[in-house]
């Protein structure tokens, strides 16, 4: 490789790298393999007769800018995480709804650190949609409670204290994972 022509391919890629690393994307291969997809498009340019250069440009033209190759790469990685976390979420909710539902059961404090820390943790794995996990998890203990008074006064009761408490925990401990894992994006990005 030329040094001009590479020096430009090694600044598109740390470009492409920062903008995965502002939308979330801290570890990925992708960088390594648009590196070996723009290599082979100089390579094919090359061999058609294009200087090394005008085939460096012209393969990082047509590859995209780095914003939207990276914005389009994390869109497309959050929709399957955010689909195996809306699953998480929900099932931890029910678990804890169920929990808290045991007739011997009588520690509120358990059930909202439970709330807290598995929304906090849903918020720090998928921290764009945080208000998402809050409601996955914290919607199942007032949807029960109902449901374990009525088995046991035989009466049903709405307590909505209760369910703005269960929501508002899980709601903050989602944003405060949001917030953490900003913020360790931002530590470890490299100072320009």
């Amino acid at each position: 490789m030329s040094e001009p022509s590479s020096a430009a391919l090694e600044a598109y890629l740390a470009w492409l790298r920062t903008e995965l690393r502002k939308r979330g994307v801290l570890e990925s291969r992708f960088v390594e393999e648009t590196r070996g997809h723009l290599s082979d498009a100089i390579d094919a340019g090359v061999r058609g007769g294009q200087t090394f250069g005008t085939a460096s440009d012209e393969a990082m033209a047509r590859f995209g800018d780095p914003r939207v190759v990276a914005a389009r790469f994390a869109a497309e990685k959050d929709r399957t995480l955010h689909s195996v976390l809306l699953g998480v979420a929900l099932g931890l909710g029910l678990a804890i709804a169920w929990i808290d539902s045991r007739p011997h059961w009588d520690d509120a404090g358990i059930t909202a650190g439970m709330l807290l820390l598995s929304s906090g943790m849903l918020g720090l794995m998928g921290p764009r949609r945080p208000w998402l996990w809050g409601l996955g998890i914290g919607a199942w203990v007032p949807m029960w409670m109902p449901a374990r008074i009525f088995v046991q006064t035989h009466t049903v009761m709405f307590d909505p204290l209760l369910a703005c408490f269960s929501l508002g925990v899980c709601i903050a401990g989602a944003h405060a994972g949001m917030a953490l894992r900003k913020l360790m994006v931002r530590l470890t990005q490299p100072q320009v």
